[in-house]
């Protein structure tokens, strides 16, 4: 009994002096925690409602992290920015006014930029902030979370655009359960490749057995983006179309380009897109001293873009990870380019290997061997660039348009 009574005020002790002021700390920082978003939420509830005055009733908000960056000065021109640029054209025609709401600068007022028809607001808030204040607004007919994103809970009706699997990385492995909240209370989600579909019906095949789900991939306007007659010359120029980072695999591109060039004295390279990092700059402007007048760097305006991949005869589109159906491929494809990407994310969506391109593991060594592939032989050139033309009008924007309308007509 003694040694029972002793055990017992062992407990205690450990209790109070370690278990204890742990609970505390941990229910501290809980009441803290729903302190601060009570403020938060009081601070921005005002905000929001003299912000939704300005609204039409027949408002649908679109929420996307960024569109321009912080202050409202630089539109990132990406391919999320130019998917909802041509979403809103569509509400329009549907009789709705679209309004993008983002994350802008904490220290300065809230702001609002007009893009072409479609009213941008940046919100003065901190990012972590973003996601407890967007679910406060209330005059709409219905939003679109624009990326399959951690939005917390969600507003209804809703549609949830996925643009690839943003979860995917090279580095590590995905924490599922993390990944499920992201896809809980949505109205209609909206994939742009079967590859996102396809991992979360095998991945909560119960749990979401009853998802909204679909299919519409990524466009191109066969109008703007079609092939022009070239001129003759023995050189052949090969495009990397896309912002320089490694994600859009930067390296694997960096690493096969030098013995191609070596190798092929008439092929001409241009690097077409934002440079990310200090680093991958070095690299290019090392590639530009290496290789004087064949290897070029620049970044341009969509509008340029038609020019560049018609002045083409190869892009590149080598994905390591978060991929969906690439805009930048489809585009080439319908200038008549020779595609050579990996297969990642909705790659293969687009890419049927052999037939309208080539398809490759992400790997340098791969990519340089399927380059002298079609640097070798100009038959297969011709069947690739022909065929790449004829899929690309499977992807056509009117397609892309009309799908995209029986959605929103669904939310009428």
């Amino acid at each position: 009994m003694t040694n029972m009574n002793q055990m017992q005020s062992l407990y205690k002790k450990i209790y109070h002096h370690t278990v204890k002021p742990v609970l505390n700390i941990i229910t501290l920082h809980k009441i803290r925690k729903f302190i601060s978003i009570t403020l938060h939420l009081i601070k921005y509830k005002k905000q929001i409602q003299a912000l939704e005055t300005t609204f039409p009733d027949n408002t649908v908000l679109i929420f996307q992290h960024q569109f321009f960056d912080l202050a409202g000065e630089k539109c990132f021109n990406g391919g999320a920015e130019r998917y909802v640029v041509d979403l809103s054209e569509i509400l329009i025609k549907s009789g709705y006014t679209p309004i993008l709401i983002q994350i802008g600068d904490e220290k300065k007022p809230t702001w609002k930029r007009a893009v072409k028809n479609m009213l941008v607001v940046g919100l003065s808030l901190k990012r972590s902030e973003y996601a407890h204040t967007i679910r406060k607004f209330k005059r709409y007919k219905f939003v679109i979370y624009s990326g399959a994103l951690n939005w917390e809970k969600k507003i209804h009706p809703n549609i949830l655009i996925s643009h690839g699997i943003t979860w995917d990385s090279y580095d590590r492995n995905v924490k599922t359960h993390q990944i499920l909240t992201r896809f809980k209370d949505i109205d209609a989600f909206i994939s742009v490749d079967t590859n996102t579909i396809s991992w979360l019906r095998t991945t909560f095949s119960r749990t979401l057995k009853d998802f909204n789900a679909h299919y519409i991939p990524n466009y191109v306007d066969t109008k703007t983006y079609h092939p022009i007659k070239k001129k003759k010359d023995n050189k052949i120029y090969i495009t990397f179309p896309r912002r320089a980072s490694p994600e859009r695999g930067y390296w694997l591109m960096s690493a096969a380009l030098p013995p191609i060039l070596d190798k092929y004295p008439n092929v001409i390279f241009r690097f077409v897109g934002f440079a990310h990092g200090e680093k991958i700059q070095k690299d290019i402007l090392h590639l530009e001293q290496k290789y004087k007048n064949r290897v070029s760097h620049c970044v341009v305006t969509a509008d340029e873009m038609p020019s560049i991949y018609q002045n083409s005869d190869i892009s590149l589109i080598p994905t390591i990870y978060c991929e969906g159906t690439s805009l930048s491929c489809l585009e080439a494809q319908a200038c008549g380019n020779i595609v050579i990407s990996t297969n990642v994310g909705g790659l293969p969506n687009l890419i049927i290997d052999g037939y309208n391109g080539l398809l490759i593991n992400p790997n340098g060594q791969e990519l340089m061997k399927a380059l002298d592939r079609v640097l070798a032989d100009g038959d297969l050139r011709k069947t690739l660039s022909n065929n790449a033309v004829i899929v690309a009008h499977s992807f056509d924007k009117i397609i892309w348009q009309q799908r995209w309308q029986k959605i929103i007509n669904s939310f009428q």
